[in-house]
């Protein structure tokens, strides 16, 4: 309680001092710039509840999120890290502008003794169990924290234990408002008995009908004749409100990533290569690597089949004091010096490098033996066995010649493979097949068995891609980008140039990424703020690559136009027409329903079907159709509806009987059950409400 008395006491005198630090920094740059006092305050970003929020407001905020990360992870956000600060500071305007007005118009508060409570007392909050250790928290880290804080002598320190604790208390009394706020939403719920009786219903009473289905798919699209826009614009306008939209801009996107060219490869190369005197001689290899390596690593112990592929490569030449390299080893070069090679008697795990022809016997076990036997023994005869393999294998090692590279005898193989293989003296042919269960084996020993270990230190160089190749390449896209006034010739240039294209990519207007690309704020800003259709970007330099943008598509926020939505509306209009043919051939038959089926033709499904109830939307054979599930329980018993267009198709439905769920004693089970499901969602609905009340306007593409 006393430390939260003495962070109400210092949060006057912090507040005062930011103040006063604001008000000199805004008249600090009014005076010392050419700015209008008119726009001391900045350019719009948002507006909520009627306030107009600007980017002094937002970068005020964001400084604050980057501090509390500080104290948070003791480092400086990265760029991965700006999304979620970014998403920080709009949660932190909503709690301003939009829920705590509501909070503070309906009386809701947390007392300083509640707020103990929750951070210190017996109702401790999983915000303050986040911030102290989820996995292992005690209230005892929190009053160790709190001590820390009150004995804290150099005044730094204490800083930033106020600082991190005032943080922990304001997201916990946020917190707390919004759990209170809708824990009373919730309580205004109410279900009456009528309601639970009916939610039992709906969920038991069972109805047994009749029906006859003729689905939409049974009519070849082909059947339906040219669907104008006229009519899909009809119906797309009666439908208008299932088809809102955001605001989208569609860009293609011209890249050019950086490649090291084949100077930089031989720079690296050489680079390395001038090392390689100075690592055989250093005394101290970890030094030398710490000093000489781009990926810096301890020297350590290899067994023969860990070693890294480009030195597997040259086991025999692995002596002590010997160097490998330079080598090219992924996007690198290397060298691996040999510090020292030993080899225990006592060590029973060997290792042994082999190729092999395999003859599957599933199909026929006596010829894929005498196949076998053939290869073989052209194989002694002279044949070579990296050719043969190639021919005549039948598993994935067939195309590198039969090669299974190094393994152990720990297990890596099938028990009859792996005891043939290291029970063989040195290398070469094995004199015989070897069957296991997945046939019959030619073998070869390529290198013999060992159980030595190599004591490995590696200097590693990356490729880099030098200042000249990027001027290079930024030429290259130039000249692609010279031929951006003609289209024709642009998209010519590209395919020659051979860079990679992406075409029509949705952007949202406070997207980060597009695409391949992950840092495209700025084209995003230049796809909303600057450009018009068919308008081609400037080159930008981001990451890894140049890339060039097209806006070819604008869609504004509200009601959908028919080209953003033209094949959805198309498929529904085409089953509309379906549906008219369908009716029309259905209303000229009569009789029973079996009967009617049987008169329409192959494609009409006439079934039974009961156990159908309310709640559960759909109908066996019919699929899930909500409007036929309600035209069903409409009908009285031996009773048919007319012909109807259902989701899926046209549907008759005529009424056997409903049988009604038998009436229970107590319906508190099911009124508690519906209750549920209307709490389970007020938190998102009630803040959703909220934010569509205040009417939000966002206009932070505009600046960030």
């Amino acid at each position: 309680m006393g430390i939260i008395n003495k962070i109400n006491e210092k949060s006057g005198i912090i507040v005062g001092a930011i103040a006063i630090a604001l008000i000199l920094f805004i008249l600090g740059n009014d005076i010392f710039s050419n700015n209008p006092v008119l726009n001391v305050f900045g350019n719009k970003v948002a507006k909520m509840n009627g306030n107009s929020i600007n980017t002094r407001e937002v970068d005020e905020i964001m400084k604050t999120k980057e501090y509390e990360y500080r104290i948070s992870y003791q480092k400086e956000p990265g760029e991965n890290e700006r999304y979620m600060l970014d998403e920080q500071v709009w949660n932190e305007l909503l709690n301003r502008y939009v829920f705590q007005p509501e909070y503070e118009k309906i009386g809701l508060t947390i007392t300083d003794e509640e707020l103990t409570e929750l951070t210190q007392g017996s109702m401790i909050h999983n915000i303050v169990q986040q911030a102290f250790g989820s996995q292992d928290f005690s209230k005892e880290k929190v009053k160790t924290f709190l001590k820390q804080l009150d004995e804290a002598e150099d005044s730094e320190q204490k800083e930033m234990y106020l600082n991190r604790w005032a943080m922990v208390l304001r997201e916990v009394k946020l917190a707390r408002l919004k759990e209170k706020y809708i824990n009373l939403l919730k309580k205004s719920e109410y279900v009456t008995n009528e309601e639970a009786k009916r939610y039992y219903k709906e969920q038991n009473d069972k109805a047994e009908l009749r029906f006859l289905y003729v689905p939409y798919t049974s009519i070849n699209d082909t059947l339906i004749k040219n669907i104008t826009d006229d009519e899909m614009e009809a119906y797309l306008s009666k439908n208008k409100e299932k088809h809102k939209v955001q605001d989208l801009r569609f860009v293609d996107l011209v890249v050019l990533k950086y490649t090291p060219s084949a100077d930089d490869s031989l720079n690296t190369m050489t680079s390395l290569a001038n090392l390689k005197e100075a690592f055989r001689k250093a005394e101290v290899d970890s030094v030398f690597i710490k000093e000489n390596s781009d990926n810096p690593s301890n020297p350590r112990w290899y067994s023969i089949h860990e070693l890294p592929d480009p030195v597997k490569e040259k086991s025999s030449l692995l002596k002590k004091d010997s160097i490998i390299g330079p080598v090219l080893y992924g996007t690198r070069y290397a060298l691996f010096k040999v510090i020292d090679v030993k080899q225990d008697p006592k060590d029973t795990v060997y290792a042994l490098r082999a190729s092999h022809i395999l003859f599957r016997t599933d199909v026929d076990k006596e010829q894929a033996r005498k196949n076998a036997l053939k290869v073989l023994d052209s194989i002694k005869r002279g044949a070579d066995f990296a050719d043969m393999a190639r021919k005549h294998g039948t598993d994935g090692t067939k195309e590198r010649g039969g090669d299974l590279g190094w393994f152990t005898n720990t297990g890596q193989m099938v028990k009859p493979f792996e005891k043939a293989c290291f029970d063989f003296r040195g290398k070469g042919l094995l004199p015989n097949l070897v069957e296991t269960q997945f046939g019959y084996h030619i073998i070869k020993i390529t290198e013999e068995k060992t159980n030595k270990k190599f004591n490995i230190a590696v200097v590693e160089k990356d490729i880099l891609i030098s200042e000249n190749t990027k001027d290079l390449l930024y030429n290259k896209i130039s000249g692609v980008y010279a031929q951006s006034k003609d289209t024709s010739a642009f998209k010519k240039a590209i395919e020659k140039e051979k860079l990679e294209f992406y075409p029509n990519n949705p952007v949202e207007k406070n997207a980060r990424s597009i695409s391949v690309v992950p840092e495209a704020r700025e084209i995003v800003k230049w796809a909303y703020n600057e450009a018009e259709i068919n308008d081609v970007s400037q080159i930008y330099n981001i990451e890894d690559k140049y890339v060039i943008a097209i806006l070819k598509g604008i869609r504004e926020e509200g009601y959908a136009r028919l080209n953003d939505v033209r094949s959805d509306i198309k498929a529904r209009v085409m089953n509309e027409k379906k549906g008219d043919m369908i009716l029309e051939k259905l209303n000229k038959l009569s009789g029973p329903l079996d009967k009617m089926a049987t008169d329409y033709g192959q494609d009409a499904i006439y079934s039974v079907a009961s156990d159908i109830t309310f709640s559960s939307g759909s109908i066996s054979s019919i699929g899930y159709d909500p409007g036929a599930v309600g035209v069903l329980f409409s009908l009285k018993e031996n009773k048919r509806s007319k012909a109807f267009k259902g989701e899926n198709g046209v549907v008759i439905l005529e009424l056997v009987k409903i049988t009604p769920a038998p009436e229970v004693a107590d319906y508190n089970q099911y009124k508690t059950q519906k209750e549920m499901s209307r709490s389970g969602s007020t938190d998102y609905y009630a803040m959703e409400a909220l934010k569509k009340l205040a009417d939000i306007k966002d206009w932070r593409y505009k600046y960030y």
